[in-house]
């Protein structure tokens, strides 16, 4: 409808590392992330609908048919809780090779069970809409939401050769709350970058903002919990969020206790104190390594 300014938000999130660890957590955490990602953009947190993808192995052995259960269960109390309902969907099921390996021996290999969320939201003026990207130097940075140590089948982890038994846990009230706050904030135009913390948590979310905008950040962490941890624990509900000083008195009245001010906006380096302190193009270097002959 091209004289009217609303626009459609399309957005997705799936954890398969979280889903032999708890999978009722594991479909929360991709209802959460394909949720939040819209409203990160500007999406109405109000006009937001759902669709299911179970990426499942052999539900006939009663293991995967209680994980399929508990997923499924988490489809329910967090659409319910957001509000949020399924509108379509999918299954994939049986996604297990049986054959042989170079001794004749009989091998199975199985995808993990996997929930696959995307979400479908309704911006009201996408001349609103938010990126990810900073912006200008000197601009604040915030994290949005509460970080604890939760870091089962995280990225940090799989890094490191760990696993972990402590998935993220979602409080969807507390989470809905904070998502309309922040959703009244980007109406009224007070936030300049928004992006939704989820794979690697808040270090990568940083450091990624910073890479979108090609500029630096000056960042100081004060926790109780370790460093390493605040960093790349994955609990969920969380932003990273990037505003103009002029805004901060207005911005803060909306979240009241829901933020964090971790630092500001620099030129070129991209610096948390006691961490890393390194240019930006360096940085972007790094990122983009793994898939530097494709």
């Amino acid at each position: 409808v091209l004289s009217s300014n609303k626009g459609v938000v399309m957005s997705q999130a799936l954890y398969p590392n979280y889903s032999e660890i708890d999978p009722y957590k594991m479909s929360a955490c991709s209802i959460d992330t394909a949720i939040r990602n819209s409203v990160a953009t500007g999406s109405n947190p109000e006009k937001i609908a759902l669709l299911d993808n179970f990426c499942w192995c052999s539900s006939n052995e009663p293991e995967r048919l209680g994980q399929l259960k508990q997923a499924a269960k988490a489809c329910f109390d967090f659409a319910i809780a957001y509000g949020t309902p399924y509108i379509s969907g999918k299954d994939s099921m049986f996604n297990d090779f049986k054959g042989f390996d170079e001794n004749n021996n009989e091998v199975k290999i199985s995808v993990p069970p996997t929930l696959l969320i995307s979400s479908i939201g309704v911006i009201d003026d996408v001349k609103k809409a938010v990126s990810m990207d900073a912006k200008l130097e000197g601009d604040l940075v915030y994290v949005i939401g509460d970080t604890t140590e939760e870091l089962g089948g995280s990225e940090y982890f799989s890094y490191l050769g760990f696993v972990g038994n402590t998935v993220p846990k979602l409080d969807a009230k507390k989470a809905k709350s904070r998502y309309e706050k922040l959703s009244k904030a980007i109406e009224k135009g007070l936030v300049a970058s928004c992006y939704a913390i989820n794979y690697g948590g808040l270090g990568v979310a940083l450091a990624k903002v910073a890479i979108a905008g090609k500029l630096g950040m000056d960042i100081k962490i004060s926790t109780n919990i370790r460093l390493d941890y605040f960093l790349f624990s994955e609990s969920q509900g969380r932003f990273v969020v990037t505003i103009d000083p002029k805004m901060q008195k207005d911005f803060e009245k909306i979240l009241k206790n829901e933020f964090v001010l971790l630092g500001k906006i620099t030129k070129t380096k991209f610096k948390i104190s006691g961490v890393v302190d390194i240019p930006v193009d360096d940085l972007e270097k790094s990122y983009k390594l793994t898939f530097k002959d494709y």
